[in-house]
């Protein structure tokens, strides 16, 4: 009975701190090999939404023929004039109302694509017989919250994938991310969906929402609870406090046969 009392003993001493240890840190692409070359996804073009802003600006080698489409700096006697930013609002219905062509439907559109439609009407209409349009999006942001610097990020540039916007807003805490379901909130067309990835499969490559469109919201979900910064210490000290303790007790227990 007594030697059968000390093997229950020594069962719980070695089990306890497994009990008190932190979570092992998760790995991201825990499936991607190396060497094995595959085919990359490239970034999707972006499609314009409504309450988008729009700046457009129309060029020309004869800069008056272009300013009817732009707005135009006071003209100063040594200079021609400078063109200013136009910005342009997506309204409800997806259109904008453009100097003198009026109301062009660019919802949907992508950027080149209404550049493409500005510049063949103005041509078409005989205004200017090879105009350069320049069209950009005004309000490219992402909004990222949860285990990570939370943040409504302005993006650079027509492309930006969820990994590259992760490591902008700060990275992420392992301890705590919940890797493998990762929230995207995307709104098209009125029509609000929550998507999920794991960032620890290769599959998020080919996930709809790795390249990030204007105005998606990225949630890094919690795994587990989240301690105080006193708790997460108390931890860290008490973990190995325990070990000490239960090897300790390992030996007392043998030595006491």
């Amino acid at each position: 009975m007594k030697k059968r009392f000390k093997w229950w003993i020594l069962a719980v001493v070695l089990l306890l701190p497994l009990s008190c240890a932190t979570p092992k840190k998760l790995g991201l692409l825990r499936d991607l090999e190396y060497n094995v070359p595959e085919g990359a996804r490239p970034a999707p073009e972006l499609r314009l939404k409504v309450d988008d802003r729009v700046s457009i600006q129309v060029f020309s080698e004869e800069i008056e023929l272009a300013a009817p489409f732009n707005a135009v700096a006071p003209q100063k006697s040594d200079d021609v004039g400078t063109l200013l930013g136009s910005t342009y609002g997506v309204d409800a219905l997806g259109n904008i109302d453009f100097p003198v062509l009026g109301r062009i439907h660019v919802e949907g559109k992508t950027l080149n694509e209404v550049k493409k439609v500005i510049a063949d009407e103005i041509t078409r209409r005989g205004y200017i017989k090879e105009p350069v349009v320049k069209v950009e999006l005004e309000n490219f942001t992402v909004t990222v919250i949860g285990e990570t610097q939370q943040s409504v990020m302005p993006v650079e540039g027509t492309s930006i994938n969820l990994l590259q916007v992760i490591a902008a807003s700060g990275g992420l805490d392992l301890d705590y991310a919940k890797l493998p379901d990762i929230m995207v909130v995307r709104t098209e067309k009125g029509i609000r969906t929550a998507y999920t990835v794991n960032l620890q499969s290769k599959k998020l490559f080919d996930s709809p929402v790795f390249y990030l469109q204007q105005n998606d919201i990225v949630y890094i979900k919690t795994r587990g609870l989240r301690l105080s910064s006193g708790g997460d210490l108390f931890l860290k000290v008490f973990t190995p406090a325990i070990s000490a303790i239960s090897a300790i007790a390992y030996m007392l227990l043998w030595t006491s046969r």
